[in-house]
């Protein structure tokens, strides 16, 4: 496990540390990633386009026990490495289709990533953009798991946002971890809406759900 200050070798993939080149795949070939072969293949690309109230909505991945224990590994243990893991597969694809847009990140509690050294989903976003808006943030510590269902219906007090004025006519990213029921990344457009953006999209790198339970 790596903290904040520290790389692996750029040699070795930021997963199981097992030299990169000791097996390859065609992306590989491709493009240069952090992560082998074998964790590659882990990873369960989804890729899916869809709409979310109305805006266009991209999940990268399904959310199996590998990337569930990925995610736990870098924001529960803080492997601040393994930032670079999250986007590198569509990396390219992502930079040019985003690269003058304003990069929204869902919030994280205060606390945790005082603890943590780092903010997750900033951390992840600033791996291929630069101009990443953090104004979003969480008015009380929770975790959204934890939460009941109706608890969550009441997302939106549990949200703010701060320097709302930069999105003003601005082309807008919304990204988050992962979708569950939804209601986080609905409160975080609302709010991102309030300000007058020109565009909305939403990124999300991973869902437990089903294609087909999603409507637009």
């Amino acid at each position: 496990m790596y903290s904040h200050n520290q790389k692996t070798q750029s040699n070795e993939c930021l997963i199981c540390f097992e030299p990169l080149l000791k097996e390859i795949s065609f992306v590989h070939i491709l493009r240069s990633l952090p992560i082998c072969y074998q964790c590659l293949n882990k990873f369960e690309v989804l890729n899916f386009h869809t709409l979310f109230h109305h805006h266009p909505l991209q999940i990268l991945y399904f959310y199996n026990e590998f990337f569930q224990s990925l995610l736990y590994q870098y924001k529960g243990l803080y492997d601040y490495a393994l930032k670079d893991t999250f986007l590198c597969l569509f990396s390219d694809e992502l930079i040019r289709k985003y690269s003058n847009y304003v990069i929204v990140v869902a919030p994280s509690s205060k606390e945790d990533n005082l603890v943590r050294g780092f903010s997750p989903m900033e951390s992840i976003a600033k791996t291929i953009w630069k101009n990443v808006f953090t104004g979003l943030y969480k008015k009380e510590k929770y975790k959204q798991s934890d939460l009941r269902y109706e608890d969550r219906e009441k997302m939106k007090k549990k949200i703010g946002i701060r320097n709302g004025e930069q999105l003003k006519g601005k082309k807008v990213l919304i990204l988050d971890d992962v979708i569950t029921s939804g209601n986080t990344l609905s409160t975080c457009l609302s709010l991102v809406l309030l300000q007058n953006p020109q565009c909305v999209e939403l990124l999300v790198l991973s869902t437990r759900k089903n294609k087909e339970t999603f409507t637009s």
